[in-house]
């Protein structure tokens, strides 16, 4: 096995691990049991820049299809900020620059699927995992049982977490899995693929009642109105169907094991529903109810406190406070754990970082891609692909969920979302490099040729 093959399934293993194991995997650092260690996926990008001489030839083709100019500018600032914090905050401000230094993973997705072949083994291994979340999520009712016999890791703060069944990522991974079924139109135990699906999505929105799986889900509806407008009428009976049987477990009494209450009711997902802008907890008694509304506040002193940090000064309005500094701190909020520093909401996370000009910069970089995806998913479907086809169009509900999360959590300053979406990306960037450059490329050449 050459260095190309191995640096392509060593990648396919780590990122695969950052998708299942989710936050224990990126608590896993080495040397273990130091704050300074260096986490799995900044290993990764070492390697692939130590080994870089045997990658020079990609550069051009990659430099053709990346939007250069939002990265070079968002990299040029946090860089800058970067350099400037680490002398003084050291680890804590190389924690704050994951979101940018694991963006060099669009580097390392676009190398790896230039290896011949590379393209099969990682459509292969995308599916592969998906139905593996697939796998995981349906062992969330038994997930208290299960982490208590799991291996811990520690955090950087010497905090134990379990390793396996930690469940972050797992309701987006196991909703695109659900996807995954619809699109492929595989049966399982003769059951047909709506049917499956929809059970899936009904048991994650069930069981983990999060606000954000609510609009992921309808996320899901109005990507399908769009693209495939049958899958909707194709779910909507079996997910009614799922909803009614649902009703009827709860109205029996039935103990039901959900993330935030035991006394779970129809009306209870319909008060959380609206607690996405604040309000449905007036009248609940429910503690889980209350408890969400009010997080809405909190977030918007959070975001108030870095606006006017940032606003502070004309440096800082430009680029940012820098890294090092928690922006959660800076609203002295003191219910809140210390290692919580950055403001469940990833454009905030982005503004407070590297200020307006930065995150002019990485919204207009993340646009770009996101047209990429687009363009490259019609060209494959004008050309017949079709399990590339497949592929770009899961990537693109994997991604979409993504940034759902990102506008209530810090989704993309975590490994365990932005390793894996970077990642995706550069394979992206090599499947338009592909069709836009170098089969265009080949067809000149074929018409010069005597």
């Amino acid at each position: 096995m050459d260095l190309r093959a191995i640096r392509l399934h060593l990648t396919l293993v780590l990122v695969a691990l950052y998708l299942l194991l989710e936050a224990a995997f990126m608590l896993i650092r080495l040397p273990p049991g130091t704050v300074s260690a260096v986490p799995t996926g900044e290993l990764l990008i070492l390697f692939f820049f130590l080994t870089l001489a045997a990658d020079l030839h990609l550069i051009r083709p990659f430099l053709l299809v990346i939007p250069a100019a939002p990265f070079v500018i968002w990299w040029t600032i946090g860089g800058a900020q970067l350099a400037i914090a680490v002398p003084q905050y050291g680890f804590w401000a190389l924690r704050d620059a994951t979101s940018l230094i694991e963006s060099l993973f669009l580097w390392i997705g676009f190398v790896v699927a230039s290896v011949p072949g590379a393209m099969t083994t990682v459509i292969t291994w995308f599916h592969r995992v998906l139905i593996l979340a697939v796998l995981v999520a349906l062992t969330y009712p038994f997930r208290e049982a299960l982490a208590a016999i799991s291996p811990v890791v520690l955090s950087a703060q010497m905090r134990e977490f379990p390793l396996f069944f930690t469940y972050q990522l797992t309701p987006m991974t196991a909703m695109t899995g659900a996807v995954r079924i619809l699109v492929t139109e595989r049966r399982y135990l003769g059951l047909r693929p709506e049917w499956i699906a929809g059970a899936l999505i009904v048991f994650v929105a069930a069981f983990w009642q999060a606000r954000t799986i609510y609009l992921q889900i309808g996320f899901l509806f109005l990507l399908f109105a769009v693209t495939r407008p049958g899958n909707v009428l194709r779910l909507l009976t079996p997910l009614v169907a799922a909803v009614v049987l649902f009703a009827a477990v709860i109205a029996l009494g039935v103990p039901f094991p959900g993330r935030l209450s035991g006394n779970v009711s129809l009306s209870f997902y319909l008060e959380h529903f609206l607690a996405i802008g604040g309000s449905g907890a007036h009248g609940s008694d429910d503690a889980a109810i209350q408890s969400a509304a009010g997080g809405v506040g909190q977030r918007l002193q959070w975001w108030q406190a870095i606006w006017e940090n940032v606003t502070a000064s004309w440096s800082s309005t430009l680029f940012g406070v820098g890294y090092g500094v928690s922006l959660v701190g800076l609203a002295n909020d003191h219910t809140i754990d210390p290692a919580t520093r950055e403001p469940h909401n990833s454009l905030i996370s982005a503004m407070g970082r590297v200020g307006f000009v930065g995150l002019a910069a990485y919204v207009w970089m993340h646009a770009a891609l996101t047209l990429t995806l687009i363009r490259t998913y019609l060209s494959y479907r004008a050309q017949g692909e079709k399990t590339i086809v497949q592929f770009l169009y899961l990537a693109g509900v994997l991604f979409g969920m993504f940034w759902i999360s990102a506008m209530g959590e810090d989704s993309f300053e975590k490994p365990f979302v932005s390793i894996p979406y970077y990642f995706c990306y550069g394979v992206i960037l090599n499947l338009w490099y592909r069709d836009a450059f170098a089969r265009k490329q080949a067809v000149t050449v074929a018409l010069k040729a005597p």
